[in-house]
């Protein structure tokens, strides 16, 4: 049964993800100038961003399931270097594109901000994993996925902003750069801090210690003169 759920809970970001992967991202797989729009200057970058980041997005529900199951063979393992270097391309591409934006510093902020969190919980989980700290590893590689995950957090936040009609476009795409990753990223060290706060201990017995100061029988005088 707890197989069944993880499958549940895991299934439905690599649902959601799909769905992002096909609705927004994969339209600018393409050598077409007009998919890419303003973005066509640099949509090498943009390319390989969107690359790394799908591999990312699909890997970390499948590791997380693996390792909440305790299967932490060689695939485990080779998904996870996997993993590993597409978060770097990602990130990597992703603090170009937020330094060569169209709507401002903050904004470009925004973006380098969730990469370098996205680096800086995926490094701490591979670090935690070589020195055989398997929960940390497991904590910070949820942290991980959750930075990664923000990218879809993003977009929905974009559209939500742009149905609202919220300030300027450059005002809606910075609001949503900041929250998309700081956000759930709040939620979810709430949800793992509170679980080890409110866990309920077992209750164990107290140790008797023993009496400083026991009695003990005084041994009885042995007189040799009055022994006959």
């Amino acid at each position: 049964m707890r197989g069944r759920g993880n499958i549940a809970v895991l299934g439905l970001p690599i649902i959601i993800a799909t769905c992002y992967l096909h609705g927004f991202a994969l339209k600018y797989l393409t050598p077409d100038p007009d998919q890419y729009g303003i973005y066509w200057v640099r949509h090498d970058w943009l390319y390989a961003h969107i690359i790394a980041g799908a591999i990312a997005l699909l890997l970390g529900p499948l590791q997380l399931w693996l390792g909440l199951n305790r299967r932490t063979g060689t695939p485990h393992r080779v998904m996870g270097v996997l993993y590993v270097l597409a978060v770097g391309v990602g990130a990597s591409t992703a603090y170009y594109l937020a330094a060569h934006n169209d709507y401002g510093w903050v904004f470009g902020f925004g973006l380098g901000s969730m990469a370098s969190a996205w680096i800086l919980t995926t490094l701490l989980a591979t670090i935690a994993i070589c020195l055989r700290k398997v929960e940390q590893h497991r904590e910070w590689i949820i942290r991980s996925y959750v930075v990664t995950f923000s990218f879809v957090v993003f977009r929905v936040l974009g559209a939500a902003f742009d149905m609202a009609q919220l300030g300027t476009m450059a005002e809606r795409l910075t609001a949503a750069s900041w929250l998309a990753w700081a956000g759930p990223l709040i939620i979810t060290e709430s949800i793992m801090q509170g679980r080890k706060i409110f866990v309920r201990q077992p209750r164990v017995a107290p140790v008797e210690e023993p009496a400083a100061f026991s009695a003990v029988p005084q041994p009885a005088a042995f007189d040799l003169q009055n022994r006959s």
